[in-house]
């Protein structure tokens, strides 16, 4: 969770936890099928995220596809830095 201050206002912004497995297991190249569409998660394989892992997806939609051997296919060309 991270917290901003300006002006007197708090936001918080929460990192969806699905988003953030789906991050870790591209970066990791755990195989699987992964589909993000606004608030629709679909993970066929895959693993959760290590609580010290800090990346997510930033983008709304995107489908990716990993593959045993080390191949990954995805539409998501972003960085899964916070």
């Amino acid at each position: 969770m991270v917290k901003w201050r300006k002006l007197g206002f708090e936001k918080t912004q929460q990192v969806d936890p699905k988003l953030k497995a789906i991050a870790y297991s591209l970066d990791a190249l755990i195989p699987g099928f992964y589909i993000w569409l606004g608030s629709l998660r679909v993970c066929l394989g895959g693993s959760l995220a290590e609580d010290s892992y800090p990346g997510t997806i930033h983008s709304f939609a995107g489908v990716a596809l990993v593959l045993p051997g080390y191949r990954i296919f995805s539409t998501y060309q972003d960085s899964y830095d916070p």
